[in-house]
């Protein structure tokens, strides 16, 4: 199931980049996405397993594998039951799906909080520069989809407001 989900996000991120087509069928081999693009014909096509990609330890209670391509990231975070996410914000669109498990999100518009809880299957979208922090009411697989890709992750050194995670 998160191959499946994983392969259609890959293709709603090529789809938010402007491509003109993309042709994804999830049941079918990993190794074969075809992919049309008129726009950009310099681009390269990224494959690889996801499974396999490094593991970031942000926290006691907190990992998270990512990559990105020109123009949108994806990340899988993995939270243990109370784990915490600082308030933060970003200059990036940040679509998040809670594959499993459950999480209690703050956010702030205009001066006014807001709390919502967000459990398996469900979606949430922050638009950018909305502050926004998150508490993992049980264990949790929460992935990210930002565009564009976020800058402040792009170096070794973790953003400040990760470093404050529990």
């Amino acid at each position: 199931m998160q191959k499946i989900v994983s392969t259609i996000i890959l293709g709603v991120i090529l789809v938010a980049c402007k491509k003109e087509e993309v042709k994804i069928n999830p049941m079918e081999s990993d190794k074969e996405i075809v992919i049309k693009n008129d726009i950009d014909s310099n681009s390269e096509v990224q494959h690889f397993n996801f499974d396999r990609l490094k593991i970031d330890t942000i926290s006691e209670g907190i990992t998270r594998k990512w990559f990105h391509g020109e123009k949108g990231q994806m990340t899988i975070f993995n939270l243990k039951k109370g784990a915490h996410i600082p308030l933060h914000k970003h200059p990036n669109e940040q679509i998040t799906y809670i594959m499993s498990g459950k999480v209690r999100i703050k956010t702030i518009i205009d001066g006014k909080e807001t709390f919502v809880e967000v459990v398996a299957g469900e979606v949430i979208v922050f638009p950018e520069n909305v502050p926004h922090e998150f508490w993992a009411l049980e264990e949790t697989v929460d992935l990210d989809v930002h565009v564009p890709v976020r800058q402040d992750w792009l170096s070794d050194e973790l953003p400040d407001y990760l470093k404050k995670s529990k």
